[in-house]
């Protein structure tokens, strides 16, 4: 292996196909035979001196490759392997060879090396393995006997870099935190050379979540907050990037010891905003960005009442006369014209940060960009024009809507005009503007300027791809402006208008540059907004746009399938196509029973062909044509069901999973008892589902709903489902899970609701079948559950099912008052009662429970 190990690393780079195949081959081969013997081949061609640069950085990429993932599953697996696969004596060879390599006076070679032994660090830190690694890094700072001392300081101040940004950080004691931001500090030393202080700015940007206790401690915050200002004057450009990108971290991080340096900071932020280089700047307005979204959120905080406020220093508010203009003037003028519409640009950057200056500030910003957009809105340079534009469409979020009133009326024929502009970067910021209007200001659009703006609107779907695609975005925005109008009127203010948008739209979804901008999707989401919203004499359109989309699904199944590129493009628009057929059945009622044999066709067929992106679409449609035709459905569920089945057990792709769980519960309530031959199946994909741990956390909630919709529909005959069914909402109910972790309390959220969901759906469903006796065992659990959901919740929708259940289960058990009763006489039960009763939106519903509670304790 050692011997040609080199040069198979370097075919598998090749531009040749049959040379890079067929080394790949044998490098996996090589992985699958032994991964400890090939690890440490990779460890000692990464550190063999003499050799090509490009083959030991390649061995050293490789190597970590072989431990890294982007998915937490697969990186899991690589972990697992690295301790079951690997044996110590070769984990400590490779950890050896790996750290020698820093000494390597080939850069190419050092700087993989730190890569390797940082990845290799994160595992092993995690686990408290691997306790010398620090202290030899911290020994290469202080080496002198190194062929390229500076180079060994850059890659270990690299490799600490990696390391801090993978470990997490209850991985990393005080002790060596301290050290690690010793180090790093000694690094970005003026008299460093450049290549040390930028890797030592990059280390302590990745290291600066784990220093909450040195930000505590005045002198090393000091020390920090020295040695970031001083980067920002380096003459090294990456140096001050990374140096501004670090002040933006500790204003997220440590905005509550800001006090002493925002002066400081804002003078070298707003210096490097106006003159320094365009990636230099940008970060520096990245600080006020972040500074804007941390003062939104304390003011937020403050404005929910939580127990534990935080105080806003509100130095946004302070500084937005000064940070206004200069936004205005060094930034929103300095646009891109070859740039794409995605494109990061100081332009770009200047914008964002205007629209959160706006939103955390709010009036305070209105008469300085109302003043530069009346200066440069008629100007010839169209720098100016688009500019002007941005900033007015930027402020529209954050002061109050009577502030912007007449602006908004005064700028709306200028913006409709503006749709027919000469440069495409303006066209494209007045139809985003307009669709910010349409979005936030709708009330304050004038009458007489809806035909004006609609057939702009309409001439712009057929400008370039950007334009058309703001143009859909704003077509989108005032469709949904119509939202709560009711269907019963008979007609609203688009109805004049709604065929000839239709029709435009439709043409746009087959442009031949549909791809660029998204043009496609943008069409079709705007055409749904019409559709969802459309007015009773608007109907015939509709059912003609149906049989329109219908023919189009249709064709699908006949295009020409040549390349990867080309399934893709056939699976996204059968998507697209089912999406609409899904609109469109939900909005038109008992219309569409005519079509729907000819829809369930096309979407068996889809739904045959396997792919996901259209799959999850489809079994969406199917539920949409069960939920508006209800009994009449039950001729199609044999056809479907067999897909269902599958869909439900599809572990892999979770989003497919969940969607048939939803689909199923459409079915149960338009279908009710007609389900019950179909049940056993379903309910044991369902237990499954809730048993597999390949299966995404974020079904389960669905999964568990599902029980509930069941039970409702088939009534006493769940009985059947009822033991397994309990034993998992009880295993659900005890789901504990890290408060730190936002993502896993939004997680226990949804968890929660779903066993709610569940929990009322069988009691009802017993209830209504005359067994609601057999759920008696469990209302111990249930109560206990009810009791904890209670005392963390506090969200008014969680608080309506727990109260709800209560009422239900009081009805559920008045007849078995005796056992029942001292479950309902808990204090917390009366407690919930009582809170719904002073809450607007819940207080029928409490006012119900308390009733029926009142009824079963009294007998």
């Amino acid at each position: 292996m050692a011997d040609d190990l080199g040069s198979i690393l370097l075919n598998a780079q090749s531009r040749d196909l049959a040379a890079r195949n067929l080394a790949e081959q044998q490098l996996g081969q090589w992985e699958n035979q032994s991964l400890a013997q090939f690890m440490v081949a990779l460890a000692q061609e990464l550190a063999r001196e003499g050799l090509d640069g490009n083959s030991r950085q390649l061995a050293g990429l490789h190597l970590k490759n072989l431990l890294l993932a982007r998915d937490a599953a697969v990186a899991a697996e690589k972990r697992r392997r690295w301790y079951a696969d690997v044996d110590d004596r070769s984990r400590a060879q490779i950890k050896a060879l790996s750290l020698d390599v820093l000494r390597s006076p080939t850069a190419q070679a050092a700087h993989a090396g730190a890569q390797v032994v940082a990845k290799i660090g994160a595992i092993e830190m995690q686990g408290k393995q691997w306790p010398e690694l620090l202290s030899q890094l911290l020994n290469n700072m202080t080496a002198s006997d190194a062929v390229d001392c500076d180079l060994l300081k850059t890659v270990t101040l690299e490799t600490l870099g990696y390391v801090c940004e993978e470990l997490q950080e209850e991985s990393v004691d005080q002790l060596a935190t301290n050290q690690i931001l010793t180090a790093i500090v000694d690094g970005m030393r003026d008299d460093r050379v450049d290549t040390v202080r930028v890797a030592a700015c990059r280390a302590l940007l990745n290291s600066l979540a784990f220093t909450r206790h040195n930000f505590d401690n005045e002198a090393e915050r000091n020390m920090i907050m020295q040695v970031l200002c001083g980067a920002t004057k380096s003459s090294n450009d990456r140096l001050r990037v990374i140096a501004f990108e670090s002040l933006a971290r500790v204003a997220s991080l440590y905005y509550e010891k800001l006090p002493q340096y925002i002066e400081t900071i804002f003078a070298l932020t707003l210096t490097a905003i106006q003159q320094d280089k365009e990636e230099v700047s940008m970060m520096a307005i990245e600080f006020w960005s972040a500074l804007c979204e941390e003062e939104l959120e304390i003011l937020e905080e403050i404005e929910d009442g939580g127990e534990q406020q935080r105080v806003c220093a509100r130095y946004v508010h302070a500084a937005a006369t000064h940070i206004t203009p200069v936004l205005l003037q060094s930034t929103l003028l300095k646009q891109d014209e070859q740039g794409d519409q995605d494109a990061w640009n100081i332009s770009a950057a200047g914008a964002i940060c205007l629209g959160l200056v706006a939103q955390t500030v709010g009036d305070r910003i209105v008469a300085d960009v109302l003043a530069f957009v009346e200066a440069n809105i008629l100007k010839s340079e169209w720098r100016c024009r688009e500019a002007s534009i941005m900033a007015f469409g930027q402020i529209l979020d954050g002061p109050k809507p009577e502030t912007l009133a007449g602006p908004v009326q005064t700028a709306m024929p200028v913006l409709i005009q503006t749709l027919g502009d000469d440069h495409v970067l303006v066209k494209d910021t007045a139809a985003w503007t307009l669709a910010r209007i349409c979005e936030l200001h709708s009330q304050r659009i004038p009458q007489g300027f809806l035909q004006p703006l609609v057939e702009q609107l309409s001439n712009a779907l057929q400008d370039t791809s950007r334009v058309a695609a703001q143009a859909c975005f704003a077509v989108h925005n005032l469709a949904q402006v119509f939202e709560r109008t009711p269907q019963e009127r008979g007609t609203n203010a688009l109805s004049p208008f709604f065929q000839p948008l239709v029709t435009r739209l439709l043409t746009t979804t087959e442009r031949h540059d549909w791809q660029e901008n998204n043009l496609r999707g943008q069409a079709y989401e705007a055409l749904n907004m019409l559709i969802q919203n459309h007015a009773l004499d608007t109907r015939p359109v509709v059912i003609q746009v149906l049989q329109v989309v219908l023919q189009r699904l249709h064709g699908t199944f006949s295009m020409a399938i040549v390349s990867q590129d080309d399934k893709v493009e056939r699976d996204q628009l059968q998507s697209l196509l089912c999406s609409v057929i899904q609109v469109i059945t939900r909005g038109i009622d008992g219309d569409i029973l005519p079509f729907c044999d000819h829809i369930i066709t096309l979407l068996l067929q889809v739904l045959n062909n396997e792919n996901a992106i259209a799959c999850e679409e489809a079994l969406m449609t199917v539920g949409a044509v069960a939920s508006t035709i209800d009994h009449n459905f039950e001729k199609y569920l044999a056809g479907l069901f067999p897909f269902l089945v599958k869909d439900l057990r599809n572990y892999s792709e979770w989003q497919i999973c969940s969607a048939a769980v939803g689909t199923w519960g459409d079915i149960c309530r338009a279908l009710e008892l007609q389900i019950l031959p179909y049940c056993d199946e379903v309910v044991c994909c369902l237990l499954e589902d809730l048993q597999n741990p390949a299966l995404n956390r974020q079904v389960k909630p669905a999964v568990l709903a599902c029980f509930g919709d069941i039970a409702l529909a088939i009534g006493g005959n769940f009985v059947k489902y009822l033991s397994p069914t309990l034993q998992m909402l009880d295993q659900a109910a005890h789901t504990e899970i890290s408060k730190d972790d936002e993502e896993l309390v939004e997680y226990l959220g949804m968890l929660r609701e779903g066993i709610l969901e569940a929990y009322i759906g069988i009691t009802q469903g017993l209830n209504d079948g005359c067994n609601s006796v057999a759920l008696l065992p469990q209302l111990g659990n249930i109560f206990q559950f009810l009791e904890i959901v209670c005392r963390e919740n506090e969200e008014e929708s969680m608080s309506k099912s727990c109260i709800g259940l209560v009422g239900d289960l009081a009805v559920a058990f008045v007849h078995h008052a005796a056992e029942a009763a001292p479950f309902f006489q808990k204090s917390f039960v009366s407690e919930l009662i009582s809170r719904g009763q002073s809450v607007d939106s819940i207080r029928e519903v409490a006012l119900w429970a308390q009733t029926k509670r009142d009824v079963l304790v009294s007998c």
